[in-house]
């Protein structure tokens, strides 16, 4: 079966609420990310919150990786998506794990854009509650 794209969706839990509120480490901790994937940045977009917290996405030539935080809750959320067999979205996602220092990480696969015989695409679960407890 072959697939368009992977997707996964990540759940980072325990992060450092000093890294979830900076929006200059954030962007340079994505950024960082999307190279750790092999993926080709197109640009990028980030917004800080008042009180605390950041989102932003970073558009990649094979998809796109984004993050929520909750500073106050020591929570992102982040999905990395891309596309294409030189990239690896399991590579951004350990990379952001650690650098914002997550205790605990917990994600789900989708391998999307899978043709069906009638033209039509769809997608399917690869990995579910993948769950890792981190050291530092």
């Amino acid at each position: 079966m072959k697939a368009l794209g992977r997707h996964i969706v990540c759940e980072l839990s325990g992060c450092r609420a000093s890294l979830l509120s900076d929006i200059n480490g954030i962007a340079a901790m994505m950024i960082a990310a999307a190279t750790a994937a092999r993926a080709t940045i197109m640009e990028s977009a980030f917004h800080r919150f008042e009180p605390q917290g950041v989102s932003g996405t970073v558009i990649l030539a094979e998809s796109h990786i984004s993050i929520h935080t909750w500073p106050e809750k020591g929570y992102a959320a982040m999905d990395f998506y891309t596309c294409g067999d030189h990239t690896d979205p399991w590579l951004a996602c350990e990379y952001a794990a650690k650098a914002l220092r997550a205790t605990s990480v917990l994600t789900t696969e989708f391998k999307r854009g899978i043709e069906k015989s009638d033209g039509e695409f769809t997608h399917v679960l690869s990995r579910n509650h993948d769950t890792r407890v981190l050291t530092a």
